[in-house]
């Protein structure tokens, strides 16, 4: 249950943040722990002392598995100062990294439908149908979030232009040699 994006400037046109960081303004939402989020929800759904012990054994059970938690990106580096090596094995750490967070992603998706299923299983009618308005609300405001923090490379957001809307080809610094 983690909260919406805050948001209050975007980067300027063709500037993207540095990897691992949010836009100006952005910050990542916390990540609470299994008893927190049982009190939070407690307080919310009205839930009896029944349920919280049910809930808490459920938060505990899906700790850590209903959400990508990124690791420090290391120190950025230059493409311009780069050699064609170094750009080519930056790519393939890039390309890895990616396939890792889908498969992270599709597992997260999985393990937060397994979470719902047994969620049925302690709150009541009403109460879930509160749960799934305030979830749907909350994945539409970080939706509207990061599409007003990152903007798409485009004045008021929108979808970047061929060539990902930075000189050279799509990336900052005026993009790689051979088309990147």
């Amino acid at each position: 249950m983690a909260g919406a994006l805050c948001v209050s400037a975007q980067p300027p046109m063709g500037q993207m943040p540095p990897m691992g960081q949010m836009p100006e303004g952005m910050e990542m939402p916390k990540i609470l722990t299994p008893e927190e989020k049982t009190a939070e929800m407690a307080e919310k759904y009205g839930l009896s002392e029944e349920q919280q012990t049910a809930l808490l054994a459920l938060n505990q059970k899906y700790d850590g598995k209903l959400e990508i938690r990124m690791a420090p990106q290391g120190e950025q580096r230059d493409f311009r100062k780069m050699s064609d090596e170094e750009r080519q094995q930056f790519m393939n750490e890039m390309m890895s990294q990616m396939s890792d967070m889908q498969e992270k992603q599709a597992q997260v998706e999985k393990n937060q439908k397994a979470y719902e299923e047994e969620l049925k299983n302690i709150l009541d009618k009403k109460q879930l149908r509160k749960y799934r308005t305030d979830q749907r609300r909350a994945e539409a405001e970080r939706q509207a979030a990061m599409q007003r923090g990152f903007g798409g490379g485009m004045p008021g957001g929108g979808m970047m232009p061929p060539g990902g809307g930075f000189p050279g080809g799509g990336f900052p610094g005026g993009g790689f040699p051979g088309g990147f």
